[in-house]
């Protein structure tokens, strides 16, 4: 077998990644020394918080899972520039094909050129932030828990208004707002650990995004304790608020539920707490909700042909859960992050475009007569006056609002796009 000789080129490309991969690192020093410091701290200090003979062995892993997951996401943002490189040639393939001189490929190679997916020293200090509060936080969940004497101090955050002479009972009740917290810390944890993917995948990770999550953080942890303080106001759940009775009944499920899912979307359940004071004390002023008859309806990617779970979740990941997002959408720059043909993503953007515009039951009627999606309905409406006329008649609109629509399509800029590139994709005429 001949062996495969590299050009001088592609080792000084693949030479300049790595060390470049290597600089990139330097930017994680803050967070492996702060690492260091606090771990060693801990150890140092455990007579302080430790006693018996095994407990060293709970600590230990507690302080391990600690680091651990305290420092994957700040991890996981150091490989989001791996992909660029492999997309970009993947568009670079076709630079010799009649593809190349479309809008849509011009664009999507202009964008990926130009997008800046390295980290550098404006991540320094956010993932850094991050961090340290993630760290903080799981070690006050793994190791301030187990011990009640850390609750015994009153705190405005963790007592709320209890009576603080109850003893046992205010001691109890400061440790089960503690275990709500908590929840509230893990559901944010696993919700921006996520998003953090997500925007990987989408070359879409910026500095001020772990700035947000970091605060993100902190605001569900107080609007969890919040809530637990004031649940007795929503529904018939003011049992689970009692020390006495929230080990017993369905209410220290439903705190825990709830402190869970105040994590995920902390924003959602400040906007309660807010109505139902404006409303208890009358000053509420904003206007009532539209009516759900007036509301437009949901468009899902079910409705286009051959969109099966699998590819629906594929194309979720990529921020597109509807077809109106779908219809958007540029195949340039699909293409190099799905594993589907070019042809293949065109019909899918072009069905999109046709559900967009005619919604559900007419898309149902143009289907009986092969017309699947815009680029079809463009050509029925422009080529043959009977033709016009079956399809103006499936979608209840006259003659003349048929040719109307014709025209609007070749107003819009999206619909243009996509008929250059579906003409660019035949094939040249031998």
């Amino acid at each position: 077998m001949a062996a495969v000789t590299r050009s001088p080129g592609d080792i000084a490309v693949d030479l300049f990644d790595r060390v470049g991969g290597l600089r990139q690192l330097k930017w994680l020093l803050p967070v492996l020394i702060s690492l260091g410091i606090m771990v060693a701290l801990i150890v140092y200090l455990r007579p302080l918080y430790e006693s018996g003979e095994d407990a060293f062995i709970t600590t230990g892993f507690a302080i391990f899972l600690c680091a651990f997951l305290s420092a994957l996401p700040p991890v996981l943002c150091f490989v989001q520039n791996v992909s660029r490189r492999r997309q970009l040639s993947k568009l670079e393939s076709m630079q010799d094909l009649p593809l190349a001189k479309t809008t849509s490929y011009r664009v999507a190679k202009a964008s990926m050129e130009t997008g800046r997916l390295v980290v550098d020293a404006d991540y320094a200090l956010p993932i850094f932030l991050y961090f340290f509060i993630t760290f903080v936080g799981f070690v006050a969940i793994f190791l301030g828990y187990s011990r009640a004497q850390y609750f015994t101090p009153a705190t405005v955050l963790l007592g709320g208004l209890q009576d603080r002479t109850q003893g046992a009972s205010f001691v109890l009740y400061q440790l089960h707002t503690f275990a709500v917290v908590a929840m509230a810390f893990m559901g944010s944890y696993v919700y921006v650990l996520g998003r953090i993917l997500d925007r990987i995948n989408n070359n879409d990770l910026y500095p001020i995004s772990l700035y947000y999550y970091t605060a993100r953080i902190i605001i569900a942890c107080a609007a969890a304790a919040v809530l637990r303080h004031a649940f007795v106001l929503f529904g018939n759940a003011g049992d689970a608020v009692l020390p006495q009775q929230v080990s017993t009944n369905i209410g220290a499920a439903l705190l825990i539920l709830v402190g869970f899912t105040v994590g995920f979307a902390p924003d959602l359940f400040i906007l309660v707490m807010s109505r139902k004071a404006f409303q208890y004390f009358k000053i509420w002023g904003s206007r009532s909700e539209p009516d759900g008859k007036n509301l437009p309806r949901s468009l899902p990617l079910l409705m286009i042909d051959d969109l099966t779970r699998e590819k629906i979740d594929r194309l979720n990941e990529l921020g597109i859960d509807s077809a109106q997002i779908l219809a958007r959408q540029n195949p340039f720059v699909l293409l190099p992050r799905l594993p589907y043909d070019l042809g293949l993503i065109v019909d899918w953007i072009a069905q999109a475009q046709l559900y967009v515009l005619v919604k559900d039951k007419a898309l149902e009627s143009l289907r009986t007569v092969c017309v699947r999606n815009i680029l079809d309905l463009a050509i029925r409406l422009g080529n043959d006056d009977a033709a016009r006329k079956e399809i103006c008649g499936l979608l209840v609109i006259s003659d003349s609002a048929g040719i109307v629509l014709l025209q609007q399509l070749r107003e819009d800029p999206l619909f243009l796009r996509l008929h250059e590139l579906a003409a660019a994709l035949r094939p040249e005429a031998s």
